[in-house]
């Protein structure tokens, strides 16, 4: 049997509450044990045509034929966590892509790994981590600042979020599931026309005239 194609998922997590219950925990202890997510999307393209991505067809084209997936906290099937899928898509990817995802998303999904025939659960978290490109700790690192996702998608004139994150537990609690899935799949469809860009520019003070930084092309 041929080796399934290698692929590049970008994800995002939407959550059931902000940090103003944090009184009381630190803010990796309360992501970790209080904060659980709701929903997560997640846009899987093929490693090829994001290699291939480097005219504005070639990237419109990857996004057209990108698989997107979304996954709900209390839909599982039985014997399986509601994440299983999601974490066997990060399995066979040769990259996985998002925002802020190493200090928050990640850490927040920790508690669903399970042991698998090849890896422990903390094996298998930790190579997960060790093959995401994170944009914002990418850019972060080299500009010494914290930037967020709108800043850069309206710095490279790219379309802007849809809404604050800060209305996602609002829409979960209301269960209005088709705005919040809308809301979280947007996230992860701006995060990755930002991780297929050439170029990237931040405020005045930092222009990269290749994607070394920020692009999806060079992690790869």
């Amino acid at each position: 049997m041929a080796a399934p194609p290698l692929s590049v998922v970008v994800f995002d997590c939407e959550t059931d509450c902000g940090f103003e219950r944090l009184c009381g925990y630190s803010r990796d202890a309360f992501v970790r044990q209080v904060m659980q997510f709701t929903c997560v999307c997640a846009l899987e393209m093929s490693a090829a045509d994001v290699w291939n991505a480097t005219t504005e067809e070639a990237r419109a084209d990857a996004l057209r034929k990108a698989r997107r997936h979304t996954f709900w906290r209390d839909r599982a099937e039985a014997g399986k966590t509601p994440v299983h899928d999601l974490l066997a898509l990060f399995d066979r990817a040769a990259l996985i892509v998002g925002y802020n995802v190493l200090h928050f998303d990640f850490p927040l999904l920790q508690r669903f790994y399970q042991r698998t025939d090849e890896a422990t659960a903390a094996q298998r978290y930790y190579s997960h981590r060790a093959k995401t490109h994170d944009i914002m700790a990418r850019v972060k690192d080299v500009t010494e600042t914290y930037h967020k996702l709108d800043h850069l998608l309206k710095q490279n004139g790219l379309p802007l979020k849809t809404g604050s994150g800060a209305d996602a537990p609002r829409l979960w609690a209301a269960d209005r599931r088709e705005e919040l899935e809308a809301y979280c799949a947007a996230d992860v469809d701006v995060t990755a026309r930002l991780a297929l860009q050439p170029t990237v520019r931040v405020g005045v003070a930092f222009a990269s005239d290749s994607d070394a930084v920020h692009g999806t092309r060079a992690a790869l």
